[in-house]
């Protein structure tokens, strides 16, 4: 048998390939195929760890009845309705996640962003076999905003790419405990993070040395208790807002994990990823939630 690489494709390592094309054997199943020479890319005996071209031709020395007992069809569980779809196109979705909702699984509740974006793509037919859309962005569970998925490879590999460059913009809309200065005033926090896995906590220590966390944020508006914070992270390391603003002694309004004080309008932390932009011609933008719209009219009386 043999496959035709496409552009959907190129640039994913083969052994990568091989795991989502073989989506029902074993990894060790398939390094032993390309040991045996049963795998050969573009005539040549191949190892796994080539990078894809399109174009490229994957040969398969390997009977139908074998292929078809390792492949299984691609069929995602019913979940919960998309909402909030912000931006799509054939290679990109951007969702406004909800405060509460985890952005893909790992926990109990198999509710997650996730799951109701493979759905959601699975109804309109936009599952290939050869490659599982997902995220480019994780927010905290409480933490609503802006998410990017990919939809194909190629488009995740460069939003990832962006992400991982600092070359996509990051605003944050947050509300923090005290007043942590004057309206308008830009301030830039670094130091050092430390990440406790078995509390999933950050700590981060105030160094100008080995510095490898920075948050800038500018001051919106003050009251007589809270700060209303435009928020950009330079660097995106897990819990990093709710740990920078701790460790500053200004946690963030309802983040009990952080040390902030849950209010009527604020259960969870008030963090919101407002805005995402690659460049001026793409940008965009989610609007906060209505309980966070509360707080800010109840505090500032502003929207």
């Amino acid at each position: 048998m043999t496959l035709l690489i496409t552009h959907e494709n190129a640039n994913r390592r083969l052994d990568k390939f091989l795991f989502a094309y073989f989506n029902n054997a074993p990894h060790s199943f398939i390094y032993k195929l390309l040991r045996k020479k049963r795998i050969k890319l573009n005539g040549m005996k191949a190892t796994g760890s080539e990078i894809l071209q399109s174009g490229d031709e994957l040969k398969l020395y390997l009977s139908e009845e074998t292929i078809q007992s390792c492949r299984k069809s691609k069929i995602f569980p019913k979940a919960k309705p998309l909402t909030d779809i912000i931006f799509e196109d054939e290679n990109l979705l951007v969702i406004n996640k909800p405060g509460g909702l985890p952005s893909q699984g790992g926990m109990s509740d198999p509710d997650h962003l996730l799951a109701r974006i493979h759905f959601y793509l699975q109804e309109k037919g936009e599952i290939s076999e050869s490659f599982t859309p997902a995220i480019c962005n994780r927010l905290d569970v409480n933490t609503s905003g802006l998410v990017i998925c990919g939809k194909n490879l190629r488009t995740l590999q460069h939003i990832n790419g962006l992400f991982a460059h600092r070359q996509i913009e990051k605003e944050y809309t947050a509300i923090a405990h005290g007043i942590v200065g004057k309206v308008g005033e830009t301030v830039t926090l670094k130091g050092t993070y430390k990440k406790d896995s078995t509390t999933n906590t950050a700590t981060i220590i105030k160094n100008n040395d080995g510095v490898d966390v920075v948050t800038t944020y500018t001051i919106q508006a003050i009251s007589k208790n809270h700060t209303l914070l435009s928020i950009m992270p330079i660097t995106g390391r897990s819990h990093q807002i709710r740990a920078h603003f701790a460790s500053i002694m200004h946690p963030l309004l309802g983040d009990k994990k952080y040390g902030g004080q849950s209010t009527p309008f604020a259960p969870a932390q008030l963090l919101h990823c407002r805005r995402l932009t690659i460049s001026q011609e793409q940008s965009w933008e989610a609007p906060l939630p209505k309980s966070f719209v509360k707080c800010i009219w109840e505090w500032f009386g502003k929207g």
